[in-house]
C-alpha cells in the first residue's frame, strides 16, 4: 500500500495522486527507451550537481514561456522532490535557535523539518487570501525587538497544503515589501500551481520581486508520479551555484540522474504537458464531487474552503466536535483524515479543524467516506 494507507480503509488523508492518474503506459515505455539508449551507463553514474542539464533547459524555457520570468540556467537547478529541497534550504539558510516564519497552518512536513534543525518556528494566521499582514509585521516587529529576526518565511502560496487557499496578489506584494525591510528570505514552495482549476493564478513571489531574495521549488511529484523524486529550485545565480557546491551535491553528484533523464525524455516529448492538462480535469472532477458530498452530508455549523486547484480542503468543526475524538470514531468506521493539530506550530490550534484529500481514493469511496465524516459529526453535536 502507499505511504502510510491502511489496506480496506477509505484515507482521505492521502495527498498522494490515485493510481489510475499514474501515465505508467507512457512511463514504461520512455523507461525502457532510456534504458536501452547507447548512453545509459552515463545515467547510472554519478551526475551534474546542477542536474540534467537538458531538463534544466526544458524547465527555464517552460517558465519563461508560461511566466515570462526571464531566468537562465544559472536560475535552476534539479534536486530529489520538494520536501529534498526544503531540507536543503533550511540547512543553508538557517541554524540551530534561528527563526523562521510560517503560516497558520501550514504544511506539517515542513514544520517537521523546522524541529529537526531546532528552528524557533513563529506563526501567524491565514484567511482565505493568505497570511494576514497585520499579524506578520507584529510577529515581525516582536522578533526585531528581541534580536531575532527571522531567516525566512515559508509559504505554500498556490491552493496551500492544508488548507486550499491561494494567496492574494496584494498579500503576495505585502509580505515582499516586509522580507525588504526586515531582511528575510522567502521559500515559496510552488508544488500545485499547475493543479489549477478555475480562475487567473497570481504571479508567483519569485516574479513579484524580481528574483530578488525568493526561493521557488517546484516538483513532478504531483504533476507525474511523486515515486520519482525529482523537482527543482529557482534562485538567484549566486544562490544556486552555492547549492550545487555544496558537500552533498559535489559528493552525490545531482538528484537522480537515471529518474532525470526519464523525466526529461518524457517532457521532451510533450507527454508532460498534455497529461497535466488531462489531470486538471480529473482532479477538478474530484473537488466537485467532495464538495457535492459535503453540501449533502454536513451538518449545520461546518464550514469547509472551496479550493480552485490543488489537492486539499480544509474543514472547520462546531465547538461541540473536538478532532481527536472524530478522528478516533472515524477510524472505527475505517475512514482516515488529516488531524489539523498537526498543521500548527501549537497543535491546540488546530483542534477544530481537519483537512481531507480528494486526489487519491475511488470516487464512491471519496463520497461514502464524507458521508461518514457528517454522520459523525452530526452525532456529536446533537
Amino acid at each position: 500500500m502507499p505511504q502510510g494507507v491502511v489496506a480496506g480503509s477509505i484515507p482521505l488523508f492521502a495527498g498522494h495522486p490515485s493510481p489510475d492518474l499514474l501515465p505508467i503506459d507512457d512511463l514504461q515505455r520512455i523507461i525502457l527507451s532510456a534504458w536501452d539508449a547507447p548512453n545509459v551507463a552515463r545515467f547510472l553514474n554519478y551526475g551534474d550537481e546542477q542536474g540534467n542539464r537538458r531538463l534544466i533547459e526544458f524547465l527555464v524555457e517552460r517558465l519563461n514561456r508560461a511566466e515570462d520570468l526571464g531566468v537562465s540556467r544559472e536560475n535552476l537547478m534539479i534536486i530529489g522532490g520538494s520536501t529534498w529541497g526544503v531540507g536543503m534550504v533550511t540547512q543553508h539558510l538557517a541554524a540551530p535557535g534561528d527563526a523562521v516564519l510560517v503560516d497558520a497552518p501550514s504544511y506539517r512536513d515542513a514544520l517537521h523539518i523546522f524541529r529537526d534543525h531546532r528552528l524557533k518556528i513563529r506563526a501567524a494566521p491565514i484567511d482565505d487570501e493568505g497570511i494576514i499582514v497585520a499579524d506578520l509585521e507584529r510577529s515581525l516587529r516582536k522578533l526585531a525587538a528581541a534580536g531575532a529576526a527571522p531567516r525566512f518565511y515559508y509559504v505554500v502560496p498556490n491552493f496551500q497544503n492544508p488548507s486550499g487557499i491561494t494567496m492574494s496578489r496584494e498579500r503576495r506584494l505585502a509580505v515582499i515589501e516586509l522580507s525588504r525591510q526586515y531582511n528575510f528570505a522567502i521559500v515559496e514552495d510552488d508544488v500545485y500551481s499547475d493543479l489549477r482549476f478555475e480562475g487567473a493564478a497570481p504571479p508567483s513571489f519569485y516574479d513579484l520581486a524580481g528574483g530578488e531574495n525568493v526561493l521557488r521549488l517546484g516538483t513532478f511529484s504531483k504533476t507525474l508520479a511523486p515515486g520519482l523524486r525529482i523537482g527543482w529550485l529557482i534562485a538567484a545565480a549566486d544562490r544556486i551555484a552555492g547549492f550545487v557546491e555544496s558537500g552533498m551535491l559535489r559528493m552525490g553528484g545531482g538528484a537522480n540522474p537515471f529518474t532525470a533523464a526519464v523525466v526529461t525524455d518524457y517532457c521532451r516529448s510533450g507527454a508532460w504537458e498534455a497529461h497535466v492538462q488531462w489531470l486538471r480535469g480529473q482532479y477538478e472532477r474530484r473537488r466537485d464531487i467532495a464538495l457535492a458530498a459535503l453540501e449533502a452530508s454536513m451538518p449545520a455549523g461546518v464550514t469547509w474552503t472551496r479550493p480552485r486547484g490543488g489537492y486539499f480542503i480544509w474543514l472547520r468543526l462546531p465547538s461541540s466536535a473536538h478532532v481527536d475524538a472524530l478522528e478516533e470514531r472515524a477510524r472505527g468506521q475505517g475512514v482516515y483524515f488529516a488531524s489539523g493539530k498537526g498543521f500548527y506550530v501549537d497543535p491546540a490550534d488546530g483542534t477544530r479543524q481537519l483537512r481531507l484529500s480528494f486526489s487519491f481514493v475511488p470516487l464512491p469511496d471519496l463520497r461514502s467516506g464524507i458521508e461518514v465524516l457528517g454522520e459523525l459529526i452530526a452525532r456529536m453535536a446533537a
